[in-house]
């Protein structure tokens, strides 16, 4: 039929501009990765330089970068912190679409350069997901402004349509971003689906995110090697450990549980880290958000005389100098003297440690993975009373706790090249502190030879590189961790090292904390997606979280028109149940027979009645009329609503959602009988 055509050209359309849009996006995410690389390559180069030289011009160096990315990011709140939570809101249903304007792009990459130039220790892989997310709608607003007047937003990524379209290319954004970021295409891909469960996914959808990972990936490398001087642009990961080395041994058995133990330590680690970063997270926004703007207080000030007893604003040229700089600063001086103190903290512990020195993240991943960081220019980076064991533990306290401090700063950040650095110091403090030398030489040994000091230095890098991946896994859940190294590093032997660590991370994990971007969630109202990802509520029957319906909040199915008025008038809810009452019970029950939303019911009563002069009027809501208009105009009346059986888990109820994308209402029956409504707002705010 005609019709069914101009279905398959709308679908093709759509189709062909999301793969164009797709693989334009990849391009230009990667591009804009490069640049912010070069720029922190190179102002990371010149970091460690005036750091190890002189201390105070690398002081004012990074706290000139670190304020203006503050100053930067002040007037756009949406480019504050990673963005990767928002774009797992996205994809479950939230509409945040002021999230992903030209504004909050420009803002956020400048500002992450210039934070990340300035030597705090901040990932750039969340940030470059949602910068990938900007440069779709830029390119092409009207493309997910159609997803929002389509639906309710939560669509899923396995269905057709527009809103699927756009929770693909969200998807593939995800996959980019991180793909392109650690030229690890397979990794992006697995982190970008694993992290978004659960959602309904179809082909389209997962070799779209492999084209964009793809596509990004080889976009990055092909920029970063015609580009004059990228030799000196080391990979995020990078090692000088040759396969075979550090894992030939007597004992498969013990070296592979000894990495499963690091992995649990990591584990444990990752999960307390957590909590410590949303306890303090909590604390430095709470304080950073006390003070007023000046304007609003000189407003509410006026001219007035201080009554009695109140104390007068304070006089003086030193005051009135303070009142000049704060209003200089916007009138306000909380956040950017937090920065400022992170940043100088930052550099200060940085330049007394010389393992750390302010070198640039991939330049100090590749040194932790070094296997002859023991035994070239070790008096270099060694603290002379504080020996190696000791110079690693306080380079890993200052990392765990400089992270922390700056992933609380109001400024864009990502958390993996972070945390890997502190796994991969934490690998390092496993094996230098907790392992006796006569036990790793035990361990070591092979066909009764002893180790050499190659073969040790290796195995202390491998320690690294497994502490890197499990304790980066044990923060975010994400099991891609695990892959994404070794498909970087390519050696063959760790696989079963990294895969083993990282479960045991994840479980450990798991009964300690929310993993990261979760925790960010369900501060902000969203409990529900960690609780429906991460939790034993996605298993509990819906009738547990459901409200329970009343009939006064329902439609009658012979309504007259004052009766319709008053229940809509009366009722704060969107969705009004359709019932028809059980003559033979007195319970207050009913039969489900269809459904309205508020605003269907206003567009009855004013084709029915425009002027309420037959306000006791009586209609059937069931009327085929009105559930399909003879004129082919819009249904005022859902005769099909989406329901399930009260022990329908939570997670069915959501994944029902996305397929059958119920304007955000399901209906919770039993044998017909109408017991209560579960929504989606619902859904995404519910506490953990």
């Amino acid at each position: 039929s005609p019709r069914c055509e101009d279905l398959q050209v709308q679908e093709k359309s759509i189709l062909r501009n999301f793969w164009l849009l797709l693989i334009v996006t990849a391009i230009l995410s990667s591009s804009l990765s490069f640049l912010i690389d070069r720029f922190t390559w190179a102002a990371g180069l010149l970091r460690h330089t005036l750091t190890l030289g002189a201390p105070l011009k690398a002081i004012g160096f990074n706290v000139g970068l670190a304020c203006l990315a503050r100053i930067i990011v002040r007037p756009t709140m949406e480019a504050e912190g990673s963005g990767f939570p928002e774009m797992k809101a996205m994809l479950f249903g939230k509409v945040l679409f002021n999230y992903l304007t030209f504004r909050v792009l420009i803002s956020k990459a400048l500002a992450l350069s210039l934070g990340v130039g300035a030597g705090l220790p901040l990932g750039k892989e969340g940030p470059n997901v949602h910068l990938a997310a900007c440069i779709a709608r830029v390119i092409r607003p009207s493309f997910f402004e159609k997803r929002v007047q389509s639906s309710h937003g939560a669509h899923g990524a396995g269905g057709s349509g527009v809103g699927s379209a756009v929770s693909k290319l969200l998807l593939a954004a995800c996959s980019v971003g991180v793909g392109a970021s650690f030229s690890a295409p397979i990794g992006g891909v697995i982190f970008a689906l694993e992290l978004m469960l659960p959602q309904t996914y179809d082909a389209f959808a997962y070799w779209g995110c492999f084209t964009a990972a793809v596509v990004g990936a080889i976009t990055y490398a092909v920029e970063r090697t015609l580009t004059s001087g990228s030799v000196r642009l080391l990979p995020l990961i990078s090692s000088n450990v040759l396969p075979g080395e550090g894992v030939d041994t007597d004992y498969p058995v013990m070296r592979l549980a000894i990495d499963i133990v690091l992995g649990m330590l990591c584990g444990l680690a990752g999960g307390t880290w957590v909590r410590c970063h949303s306890y303090t997270a909590g604390v430095l926004k709470r304080w950073r958000l006390r003070e007023a703007p000046l304007p609003a207080r000189v407003a509410a000030a006026g001219n007035q005389e201080p009554l009695l007893g109140e104390a007068d604003r304070p006089r003086g040229c030193c005051a009135c100098l303070w009142r000049c700089f704060v209003r200089l600063l916007g009138g306000k001086w909380r956040d950017l003297f937090l920065v400022a103190t992170v940043v100088t903290l930052n550099t200060v512990l940085a330049s007394s440690l010389p393992l750390l020195g302010g070198k640039p993240q991939p330049l100090l991943i590749s040194t932790i993975f070094d296997k002859t960081l023991l035994f070239s220019e070790n008096d270099a980076w060694v603290l002379p009373w504080a020996g190696v064991a000791g110079t690693m533990t306080l380079c890993f306290l200052m990392k765990w706790t400089m992270t922390i401090l700056a992933l609380s700063s109001a400024i864009p950040a990502g958390v993996v090249a972070p945390t890997m650095i502190i796994g991969g110091l934490l690998g390092r403090v496993f094996g230098h502190v907790l392992l006796p030398e006569w036990f790793v030489s035990m361990m070591l040994t092979k066909d009764g030879q002893p180790p050499t000091e190659d073969q040790k230095g290796a195995f202390f890098a491998r320690c690294a590189i497994v502490g890197a991946s499990a304790f980066c896994a044990a923060v975010t859940r994400a099991f891609a961790m695990a892959i994404t190294v070794f498909e970087v590093l390519a050696l063959p032997n760790s696989v079963l090292p990294l895969c083993s660590s990282a479960l045991a991370a994840i479980f450990v994990a798991n009964k300690v904390s929310l993993p990261f971007f979760d925790a960010n969630l369900a501060t902000r109202n969203l409990g529900g997606i960690p609780a429906i990802t991460f939790t034993d509520k996605a298993i509990e029957p819906v009738m547990k979280v459901m409200h329970v319906v009343d009939l006064s909040e329902c439609l009658p199915q012979i309504v007259t028109l004052r009766h319709l008025l008053h229940v809509v008038s009366n009722s704060q809810h969107d969705f009004f149940p359709i019932v028809r009452p059980l003559d033979w019970d007195t319970s207050n029950q009913g039969l489900l027979e269809g459904t309205m939303t508020r605003r269907q019911v206003e567009l009855l009563l004013k084709k029915l009645d425009p002027h309420a002069a037959t306000p006791d009027r009586e209609i059937d809501l069931m009327n085929p009329e009105f559930q399909a208009p003879p004129d082919g105009s819009e249904p005022l009346v859902e005769g099909s609503p989406v329901r399930v059986s009260p022990d329908c888990t939570v997670k069915d109820v959501y994944l029902l959602m996305k397929v059958a994308e119920s304007d955000g209402v399901v209906y919770v029956t039993d044998r017909g009988i109408l017991q209560g409504t579960i929504t989606l707002s619902t859904l995404m705010s519910r506490e953990i």
